[in-house]
């Protein structure tokens, strides 16, 4: 088994629901980042809702966003994975679900995860996905604990 202790991980402060860390495998040899954004989400409607579809559509907003949005000399705008896991089973009114979002990015160049160029790129996505895309969801509200 070989172990990489070459990895990098920053914490990105600031948003007050969510929990936002971005990071690199291997900071030596950076060729793919990955944006974490983490938080509880409380449903806000009663409704019976197939969440499964509601996952696949946030799933699939994010990723044309991206591609749409993302600055394409630093980033293969074709070359994104969205993961987003929140657990449907554990969905019902009035109680918070934790969600988690992982979107792993290539790069064009091998730029280090620190760099201002890529945190300001990095800090631009989280940006839009919070606030386009997580904030204006019609069926959820995060926040940053289950309290």
């Amino acid at each position: 088994m070989i172990i990489n202790k070459n990895g990098k991980q920053l914490e990105t402060s600031g948003y007050k629901n969510y929990k936002v860390l971005s990071g690199t495998i291997d900071n030596k040899n950076p060729k793919a980042l990955y944006l974490t954004i983490s938080a509880w989400g409380e449903t806000i409607t009663d409704d019976n809702v197939n969440y499964n579809n509601v996952f696949k559509s946030i799933i699939k907003e994010i990723k044309k966003q991206i591609n749409f949005n993302i600055n394409q000399n630093l980033f293969h705008n074709e070359r994104c994975i969205v993961d987003f896991d929140m657990r449907e089973s554990g969905i019902s009114f009035g109680k918070k679900s934790f969600m988690n979002c992982e979107i792993t990015l290539y790069q064009k160049n091998q730029f280090k995860i620190q760099e201002k160029l890529i945190q300001k790129e990095l800090k631009n996505i989280t940006d839009f996905v919070i606030n386009e895309i997580l904030e204006k969801n019609e069926y959820f509200k995060f926040t940053k604990t289950k309290n």
